[in-house]
């Protein structure tokens, strides 16, 4: 598990995470099963708020997902992230034989916003 999300972040107010995940085409599919487990784990931590996998329209030798959590706090994620389930979770998504994953997680805090809601 050489990608995995290590978030201390010490922020008590609401955090957003932002990750990508790069698959093969091939494997597109079989990543999203996959994800579900890990994504069903973190829903059930106290101070989720929601989550979402973004998959890009264009037809590509590699898929390019966009994960994006929002959490009530960073104090939350932090906790989450060092639940031993959701890390063995995390661990079987990145040791799948079948997926070739590669990551980059951040952790953000809302700085600005516009829009109507």
């Amino acid at each position: 598990m050489s990608q995995s999300l290590t978030s201390k972040t010490g922020v008590d107010g609401p955090v957003t995470v932002i990750k990508s995940y790069t698959v093969p085409a091939a494997e597109a599919d079989r990543f999203v099963e996959a994800y579900r487990e890990n994504a069903g784990l973190m829903a059930a931590q106290p101070g989720f708020v929601r989550s979402r996998l973004h998959r890009p329209l264009a037809d590509a030798p590699e898929v390019r997902f966009l994960h994006i959590a929002d959490w009530s706090s960073g104090t939350a994620l932090d906790r989450a992230t060092a639940d031993p389930a959701w890390l063995a979770s995390l661990r079987r998504l990145f040791d799948d034989s079948g997926l070739h994953i590669t990551s980059e997680p951040a952790v953000y805090q809302e700085v600005n916003r516009f829009g109507r809601s």
